[in-house]
């Protein structure tokens, strides 16, 4: 049996989890907390990982007077990436919670610029704002849109750059055009968990998603996505 990879949940918000033997979960950090306590637990089951503070925990009262500290535990930590990192126009309620935004995710592509890792980014409502950085900024790193919710547009242009789309396991129309036009090579499965579904053994329902799309065979799509992220984390 194919071995799955879960290409981005928190193990950090998930009590007392153990890997089964039929999927990887990459554990993915959103915050200095959490960054902690995933890396902690990665280490410990020996799966892959990303650390980063994601634009949604830096919003409002945030304090980010440690923020240096936390690159700097980032940088020590070892990940396979740098992420979950980005903008979130949904949960950002003024001009001021988008440049605190800004400064995190420029400070986080230096990071992974520096430390030569991809990177994960969250991009709710502004995945046209976050390709406008990467084209400014000229970035090559190697992208993963986490959760792709944009349009096939923006998912052509991630391909074009050599990066991946991840699919949860939830329908959606734009979802589905991006998974339809988006080549298999480039795609990836996640289950977001336990905020989406409730674990990683869940993304099967992610894989069977884009089999029904593209009318392939469940241990095909397994197989290729799984191929993906370990060439994406280099795992």
């Amino acid at each position: 049996m194919v071995v799955l990879v879960d290409a981005h949940c928190h193990l950090s918000d998930m009590k007392d989890y153990s890997p089964s033997k039929n999927v990887i979960p990459v554990a993915s950090g959103y915050s200095h907390k959490s960054n902690l306590k995933t890396a902690e637990i990665a280490k410990r089951l020996g799966v892959p990982f990303s650390l980063g503070i994601a634009p949604q925990s830096v919003i409002g009262n945030a304090d980010l007077d440690g923020l240096d500290s936390w690159l700097d535990f980032i940088k020590k930590g070892g990940p396979n990436a740098i992420g979950e990192i980005g903008l979130d126009y949904h949960w950002a309620k003024n001009d001021e919670d988008v440049k605190r935004e800004e400064l995190v995710f420029g400070k986080m592509l230096d990071l992974a610029g520096e430390m030569n890792l991809p990177v994960v980014i969250h991009g709710r409502k502004a995945t046209p704002d976050i390709i406008d950085t990467f084209r400014m900024r000229k970035f090559s790193q190697p992208i993963m849109m986490h959760f792709f919710a944009g349009s096939v547009s923006e998912a052509k242009w991630v391909v074009e750059q050599g990066g991946f789309i991840s699919t949860p396991p939830l329908h959606a129309k734009e979802r589905r055009n991006a998974i339809h036009e988006v080549p298999l090579e480039n795609l990836l499965v996640e289950t977001d968990a336990p905020y989406v579904v409730r674990t990683p053994e869940q993304v099967r329902d992610a894989v069977s998603y884009i089999a029904e799309i593209k009318s392939l065979d469940f241990d095909a799509v397994a197989e290729q996505t799984a191929k993906n992220a370990h060439r994406f984390f280099n795992f």
